[in-house]
């Protein structure tokens, strides 16, 4: 990259993030990160949201290099002849470069009574509409989280740390991911 050049990055996760902070290493580089929200959502701490141990932000300010500009938007549009994007709240940006990091998403659960029933982890919203049905909730009630990938692994821990009696329900292997021995040890730690 020669010149004066403009980076816009969509999105503010990890990858967005890690992407803007690398790029202001080159001395002639704008980066400007476009996110929905003025803080990092670590969504690998969702589940400590739900316990109650971690609140699972961070303010930008205090993850992003000195030289990337944050604008607090949603894109609505990417014009790529033009090379510029446009914002909702108005106004375009121009950029030489684009890197679109808008993050992943989870599946909606085709499982009958799912959607009206059960709270998912996969937003900083759900958590935080899980946190404030569990603080509604007595402590005494069971808990029951489906699921055994990590973060249902991580949700159902962190539930048993706060004394919640917890039931781990699983397709069958608990960590299909893990190694044998690990899934072992996971299963031991969980009981």
């Amino acid at each position: 990259m020669t010149g004066d050049t403009r980076v816009v990055v969509i999105g503010g996760g990890y990858a967005g993030v890690m992407a803007a902070n690398r790029l202001t290493q080159h001395g002639d580089v704008r980066v400007t990160l476009v996110n929905p929200r003025p803080d990092l959502v670590h969504r690998v701490r969702l589940h400590q949201l739900v316990g109650g141990s971690h609140d699972a932000v961070v303010a930008f300010q205090d993850v992003l290099a000195e030289r990337v500009r944050l604008v607090v938007d949603v894109v609505t549009r990417i014009n790529a002849p033009a090379r510029s994007v446009t914002l909702e709240a108005g106004g375009t940006l121009d950029y030489d470069y684009l890197i679109y990091a808008v993050g992943s998403g989870s599946a909606e659960p085709d499982l009958p009574g799912a959607a009206e029933f059960t709270y998912a982890v996969a937003t900083l919203e759900e958590a935080q509409r899980l946190r404030a049905a569990l603080d509604a909730t007595p402590a005494s009630a069971p808990v029951t989280v489906v699921g055994a990938g990590p973060t249902g692994i991580e949700t159902a821990a962190e539930l048993a740390d706060t004394g919640r009696a917890v039931t781990l329900v699983c397709g069958g292997i608990l960590g299909p991911y893990l190694h044998t021995r690990g899934r072992r040890s996971v299963a031991k730690r969980l009981a």
